[in-house]
């Protein structure tokens, strides 16, 4: 009989916090999914604060998001969920400023 390897599981937002030393409280209510280098889908948008086709700034209640790159264009936003389409280059998540 073969043994299986025990392998612990953990959620991606737990591996989130752990790799890229996120708050718990930035992922609640949050979903991004980055699809190659020419579309991110984005579930928490509360409102687009800047839309040019070089820099996008969105803001996810207690953060935002800062999406840079060429010909960006925003192809639906509907109930907080948002796609941006183009050639990404860069996807930051920044603090409110008080």
């Amino acid at each position: 009989m073969q043994r299986r390897k025990h392998t612990q599981r953990i959620r991606a937002s737990e591996w989130l916090e752990r790799k890229f030393d996120i708050s718990p409280d930035i992922l609640s209510g949050i979903r991004i999914e980055i699809r190659g280098q020419n579309r991110l889908l984005l579930q928490g948008c509360r409102k687009i604060l800047l839309y040019s086709e070089r820099e996008m700034l969105l803001d996810l209640g207690s953060t935002r998001l800062r999406v840079c790159g060429e010909r960006l264009w925003c192809s639906s936003f509907l109930s907080g969920a948002l796609g941006i389409s183009g050639s990404i280059r860069s996807v930051a998540f920044e603090e409110e400023s008080a």
